[in-house]
């Protein structure tokens, strides 16, 4: 983890791990530890889940890893993680509003270009998206 994204953690708000889970694109995404245990807690439990609830929830948090980062600011990624999501060994970190994903640079490269390319179009749906009402 980027020295420039350690300094940025308080370990007394945010926790001094993060929660790895792979998200629904497929990539493993970072959140800070007392975020991410916000997150559990403000979804209500319900002792008779609906089936997707309980699939989400199953592989959401069955599958999720505590990680702690070395001195040198290094964490290590579980073997189903990498397995799963291809990671391979380099390894491209990027913030997405409340979450780092991490990309196998080679991935991320072509998929910044794809993005930089369908920006325009990118822009227009996604502020369509958010003037809609719930």
């Amino acid at each position: 983890v980027p020295a420039e994204i350690r300094k940025r953690i308080d370990p007394v708000e945010d926790g001094e791990a993060f929660f790895l889970v792979v998200g629904v694109n497929g990539k493993p995404w970072m959140y800070p530890e007392r975020y991410y245990e916000s997150l559990v807690m403000r979804d209500p439990t319900d002792v008779t889940p609906e089936v997707e609830s309980l699939a989400f929830d199953q592989m959401n948090f069955a599958m999720a890893s505590r990680l702690e980062w070395d001195k040198q600011g290094r964490v290590l990624i579980p073997d189903r993680t990498l397995k799963r999501t291809g990671l391979g060994r380099e390894i491209t970190i990027i913030g997405v509003r409340d979450h780092l994903e991490l990309w196998n640079r080679t991935d991320w490269d072509a998929e910044r270009e794809a993005l930089v390319a369908r920006s325009p179009e990118i822009a227009i749906r996604a502020k369509r998206l958010r003037q809609q009402p719930e």
